[in-house]
């Protein structure tokens, strides 16, 4: 007997999985950045990173992609810091479950604002001329010294640390505009 076959309208299992996994490539340094906030240990915070990832697998079909990947992601790390440090209560070092959720708000709240400082950046970014942009990218790409990138671009040396001194206020200026404009920060 053969089994039916899915409506076309319907993601595929692969599909969603891969949507899944993209997400949590996407979010995976800010759920361990969640995590490591709340705990002092590195290697518990691994642990704890990893045993939030397999639950993360594990309740895949529960997310609504509607929703935000990282906050659901939060939810359930806060979670896996809970029951680890439940299980290490015996230890001197550990955090009361009312400083916990503190931490956890306040990890929620930093990233917001990081996210929104990065959207303002990559705004202000896009209103820099193309050259600005190509000198930016060269000087902080990190595949090149700051002599090296003034010498292919003819210029000397202290007038490009002069010149990106002077891009990094203006979009300096931009992201402070934008976010107060947005009622962030």
């Amino acid at each position: 007997m053969t089994k039916p076959t899915p409506p076309s309208d319907l993601p595929t299992e692969d599909a969603v999985t891969d949507a899944f996994v993209a997400r949590l490539m996407e979010h995976r340094h800010r759920i361990y950045a969640f995590i490591a906030k709340q705990l002092v240990n590195p290697a518990d915070v691994e642990d704890v990173f990893q045993r939030t990832s397999i639950v993360l697998w594990k309740k895949m079909e529960d997310f609504d992609p509607e929703g935000s990947f990282f906050h659901w992601a939060c939810g359930i790390a806060y979670n896996e810091v809970r029951n680890f440090l439940t299980v290490q209560r015996r230890n001197r070092l550990y955090f009361d479950a009312e400083l916990l959720e503190l931490l956890a708000e306040e990890a929620k709240d930093e990233d917001e604002l990081s996210e929104a400082r990065l959207d303002a950046l990559r705004s202000c970014m896009s209103n820099l001329s193309d050259r600005q942009r190509e000198i930016l990218q060269r000087c902080y790409s990190g595949a090149a010294s700051i002599t090296e990138v003034a010498e292919s671009l003819g210029r000397n040396r202290g007038a490009l640390y002069k010149q990106i001194a002077r891009l990094r206020e203006k979009l300096l200026d931009c992201i402070r505009i934008r976010l107060a404009r947005e009622g962030v920060g």
